[in-house]
């Protein structure tokens, strides 16, 4: 699922009608998608609608969705503005409105809500504004909008919540969306915390625009879904031994911390890593080594922290940071560490991170391929202040291509931001995953997936999409509210198998066509 700016969504529109298809067509199978939807939704429901459209081709969408709703016997109210321009294609849809001679619709040319005949159970369609907005929403359309969020019917968004713009933060009034039923493919802005509090659920809605489009034209930007993880989730031979699963080592915890490095190692034996080894401070040998007996054990120089990173033989890949605190000896370690010039496979998460936006110097040394794990407080420290979310990922995209490494910058949705200038963006996940120790999980899948031969962009890719799946399925299980971090790696194993359970259903699915 391709995830598109206002720009991109344009010229795809564009790219299809100069193949032949007409910009009405393409109002007609918005609005045919659209209404597809909604009467699965309402069907059985009262099918009382209202419809409040904008002058442009938003408010086409909306006029032909009118008309279809009719005909399926919805009893619907459509708010207009007749002044102003109006695209030829929504005049066209008015004019066959306006000639439809049935009880079932009302037209509403001023503005007076009181009018309306819609019932508190009845709906309501925002077809005010969608990807085209540039300007916050003023006079008549704000007071709408504010009228709208007033409303405890239920929303259903054409495209966009009128007000949000495509691709950069808002900056005045949004129309809240219970739904949103967007065409073709994600909008960049439903994957920012800046439209949180916007929309309820979005729904990607197909309407035929141009496959060759997106052959002829660099899209980089993807919901991550496990059509993408599929070809790569490697198959377990009979014979294997624990060898074939690569060895790892994990570099974690400091007095006080122990919780850190039991979490993210934990973490890394249920990914399906063959061997691991933990070095940590002395004082929590006992500790670690009872909480996770499958771990190898090695022991710092120091008893409280981390003051010189060992490298056993044999190590496939590296996972740095968990808990390791910032005393000035661990800066320490982590310079020698990467000045022994190490290519071997690695993840640095929480303390490695703040030591590195400490050194700057230490940061231009990290091996090419490297994965970083920042939330966006930890990436700010790495690479400057950033005015919002959108800025903040336009800087993981290329500091991500400039430094040749993976940029995982987590977060609701979670941006994987790879070396090679593609980004995905997780929208599994919940809010009970936000709690202490669950970025600590996500460090131990990655070294999991790294030592066992994984690249590091789907590693990372795998990484996050197997954390966020093994979240949902613990709040199923035990609601948000009670999720803690050590139950995502109790469910890591249900997380494995629900994805190879959608493998086998594509797989079913593809054999039924051939």
């Amino acid at each position: 699922m391709v995830v598109l700016n206002a720009s991109q969504i344009r010229a795809w529109d564009a790219y299809t009608i100069s193949e032949g298809v007409s910009p009405l067509e393409l109002v007609e199978r918005a609005a045919s998608g659209f209404v597809d939807m909604v009467d699965l939704l309402l069907g059985d429901e009262d099918q009382e609608v209202l419809i409040i459209c904008g002058n442009g081709n938003n408010g086409a969408d909306g006029l032909a969705i009118a008309y279809l709703l009719i005909e399926l016997d919805y009893l619907v109210d459509v708010y207009v503005n007749l002044d102003g321009p109006h695209t030829s294609e929504w005049k066209t849809c008015y004019e066959r409105l306006v000639q439809l001679n049935t009880e079932q619709l009302e037209i509403h040319t001023t503005w007076n809500p009181e009018k309306f005949q819609l019932s508190p159970s009845g709906t309501i369609i925002d077809a005010m504004f969608g990807t085209g907005l540039k300007r916050p929403l003023e006079g008549q359309w704000r007071d709408i909008a504010v009228w709208l969020n007033e409303q405890n019917n239920l929303t259903i968004a054409v495209d966009m919540p009128s007000g949000l713009y495509a691709d950069r933060p808002p900056d005045g009034i949004v129309v809240f969306a219970d739904l949103v039923i967007t065409f073709q493919g994600q909008r960049l802005a439903f994957m920012m915390p800046e439209s949180d509090g916007h929309f309820s659920e979005v729904i990607v809605c197909p309407i035929g625009l141009s496959d060759t489009f997106l052959l002829e034209h660099e899209i980089r930007s993807f919901e991550l879904t496990h059509y993408y993880l599929m070809p790569f989730l490697q198959e377990r031979l009979r014979f294997s031994h624990k060898g074939d699963f690569g060895h790892g080592l994990l570099v974690a915890g400091s007095m006080g911390m122990a919780g850190a490095s039991i979490l993210s190692s934990g973490a890394a034996m249920r990914s399906g890593i063959g061997m691991l080894t933990l070095q940590v401070p002395q004082l929590l040998y006992a500790i670690v080594q009872s909480a996770v007996p499958e771990a190898m054990v090695i022991l710092d120089e120091h008893d409280r922290h981390i003051s010189n990173i060992h490298l056993p033989e044999k190590i496939t890949a590296v996972g740095i940071g968990p808990g390791i605190g910032q005393h000035a000896d661990t800066v320490d370690a982590i310079e020698g560490f990467l000045n022994r010039s190490t290519h071997l496979p690695m993840v640095w998460d929480a303390d490695a991170l703040n030591i590195l936006a400490i050194r700057k110097d230490l940061l231009d040394k990290l091996p090419e391929g490297t994965i970083i794990t920042p939330h966006p407080g930890e990436f700010d420290r790495l690479f400057g202040e950033q005015d919002d979310h959108y800025t903040r990922l336009e800087t993981a995209i290329r500091e991500a291509q400039n430094r040749n490494i993976n940029i995982v910058l987590k977060g609701c949705v979670t941006a994987i931001c790879l070396a090679n200038g593609v980004t995905f963006f997780n929208t599994r996940g919940n809010p009970g995953m936000a709690t202490a120790g669950s970025g600590d999980v996500l460090t131990g899948i990655i070294l999991g997936l790294l030592c066992q031969g994984y690249t590091p962009d789907y590693a990372a890719m795998l990484g996050v999409y197997l954390h966020a799946t093994a979240g949902d399925i613990a709040a199923e299980d035990m609601g948000i509210e009670a999720l803690v971090a050590g139950d995502l790696i109790a469910f890591l194993g249900d997380a494995y198998n629900d994805h190879r359970r959608k493998e086998q259903d594509v797989k079913l699915d593809e054999g039924e066509k051939d």
